[in-house]
């Protein structure tokens, strides 16, 4: 079964890449996002936006924007694959009430959208950084309150080692309460630092369209092993 997924989804890849995924979208996203529904739907939240622009690069880059332009291709992948899947946020704005604070209505806000997704898994994008520039690597946080998040990261970060960081040696790990949406998740929840935008290398590539469809590409194939392997 996995091989046979594995085909599927390099085929699916490789056309979309082709011919513009956005494209594709505007045809297939209706008729697909109900496959899976009563299985588990995806919820596929970009990190920050807004006045809150993250982490910023070597180069004075965003993480905000990084995180969008994945997860808008991470989304046209899983829904072109049938994995129902929704948006925290398809633009650069914070999640709020005008009434309330911004950056803390946000987090509670996003909370209160996952949670009112029924069978919801969560993939949080995000960047990294550190203070030493040759750190580099994706690694996964997930929720310490269902056992299933572990399986969601491991396999991503898996297939992410398999098929675009071979070197990478970084481990996964259990979020603390310094993660709100994982600590406070009551559904499988992971969030995805793809890499370290204080590494002027990987900085650059995480710019680049093509590996971002890459990473957002990776990610969808480990969420669905774990929809195969594990539902």
């Amino acid at each position: 079964m996995k091989r046979i997924l594995v085909t599927i989804f390099t085929f699916i890849f490789t056309f979309v890449s082709g011919v513009g995924i956005n494209y594709i979208m505007r045809d297939v996203a209706q008729i697909n996002s109900s496959i899976n529904s009563d299985r588990v739907n995806l919820v596929i939240d970009a990190g920050h936006g807004g006045i809150d622009v993250g982490t910023v690069g070597v180069d004075n880059s965003y993480e905000k924007d990084i995180n969008l332009n994945i997860a808008l291709a991470l989304y046209d992948f899983a829904m072109v694959s049938g994995i129902s899947s929704f948006l925290v946020r398809d633009g650069d704005y914070l999640v709020y009430n005008n009434e309330e604070e911004k950056k803390h209505s946000d987090l509670y806000n996003r909370m209160d959208y996952i949670n009112s997704i029924d069978n919801a898994s969560l993939i949080s994008i995000h960047q990294n950084h550190f203070e030493d520039s040759r750190e580099w690597g994706m690694q996964i946080w997930y929720s310490p309150n269902d056992d299933s998040s572990k399986i969601i990261a491991d396999n991503i970060l898996e297939i992410a080692k398999s098929n675009l960081q071979k070197d990478n040696t970084r481990l996964n790990k259990r979020s603390d309460d310094s993660y709100y949406l994982l600590y406070k998740a009551k559904v499988p929840s992971v969030m995805v630092e793809c890499g370290f935008m204080s590494n002027s290398d990987e900085n650059k590539k995480l710019q680049d369209e093509n590996y971002q469809k890459q990473l957002a590409y990776s990610i969808m194939l480990g969420f669905s092993e774990y929809i195969v392997e594990e539902l």
